[in-house]
């Protein structure tokens, strides 16, 4: 029962452009080697969403190898081990055969692959969702969604609970008796060429279109530890700072606002989807400011 469990991050929309990988390597239940590591990309571009959810800049990932040095790095952890990684055929394997073919590698030599979302639909059928922050949520496991080794680390949970429930300690009877489909990375005929973007150092001017003024919405009653809190339209430097000056008092950071928070922390302008969930769920929203002076005044 040996395999690893991947995942990828990109740093626009186009197939391919990776930016971030995280794996984890099981033997027999137990995780026995770990890798993750930036990723220059091939489109030195951020996009949007990216600039604003990754708690890294896309100057960091320019400081990175490139794509083939991480992969020579990720097959000497894996081996001849099979991979999992969630909707595989359909994501990883496409992003990777990009990758190979823009940078002139053999997609045949890579991996076998599984997809754990095809595994998680099969089995757990009275789940409404199988994504990986749903499953994770079902089973509470810990999961710090799209920092790609946390990701990599529940695929590998849900072959281990599925396997579990189904009685199976051998990974050539879990694909049998699951009727698991294989996945290999594509073959792309010919390079493919990715078209470049402006590399340019670029503000938070440049990403006016998706920001929005913003007004208070609820009071936040009491600032108390284990409250949730996300921020949004900081730089990246600056959303460092804030996030360790809560966490250090007991609150816990999230990164995304579906999962359920407590109040907001904006900067001068936030995002657009950000905001009308504060106004129609009621979130609290701080300025900076008054972040700094509740975390002073709170109890220990």
């Amino acid at each position: 029962m040996r395999y690893a469990a991947l995942d990828l991050e990109c740093a626009t929309s186009d197939t391919g452009n990776i930016c971030e990988v995280g794996v984890v390597l099981m033997e027999n239940g137990q995780e026995v080697g770990r890798y993750r590591s930036l990723v220059r990309p091939v489109v030195e571009s951020f996009g949007d969403w990216q600039r604003w959810n990754f708690d890294y800049s896309l100057k960091d990932t320019l400081k990175a190898p490139a794509f083939p040095a991480i992969w020579e790095e990720v097959k000497r952890l894996i081996g001849d081990a099979p991979v999992v990684a969630h909707n595989a055929g359909v994501v990883e394997c496409k992003h990777l055969g990009h990758a190979f073919s823009f940078h002139g590698l053999d997609a045949a030599s890579g991996p076998v692959f599984y997809c754990t979302l095809e595994l998680a639909k099969g089995h757990w059928t009275e789940l409404p969702k199988h994504g990986i922050k749903h499953v994770a949520r079902h089973f509470q496991w810990k999961l710090d969604h799209h920092n790609p080794e946390s990701d990599a680390r529940i695929c590998a949970a849900i072959v281990e609970e599925v396997a579990k429930e189904q009685g199976t300690d051998a990974w050539d009877a879990l694909v049998t008796s699951n009727h698991w489909t294989a996945h290999r990375i594509p073959q792309y005929q010919g390079r493919i060429k990715i078209a470049a973007k402006p590399t340019g150092p670029r503000t938070r001017a440049d990403y006016a279109h998706e920001l929005i003024a913003w007004k208070p919405t609820v009071p936040l009653a009491q600032m108390a530890p284990g409250l949730r809190f996300i921020l949004s339209g900081f730089d990246h430097a600056a959303k460092s700072k804030l996030r360790e000056a809560g966490t250090r008092k007991g609150l816990h950071y999230k990164r995304y606002i579906k999962g359920g928070i407590d109040f907001l922390v904006a900067d001068e302008k936030m995002g657009v989807s950000k905001y009308a969930t504060c106004v129609e769920k009621q979130i609290p929203i701080l300025s900076e400011a008054e972040f700094k002076a509740a975390l002073k005044s709170m109890q220990p």
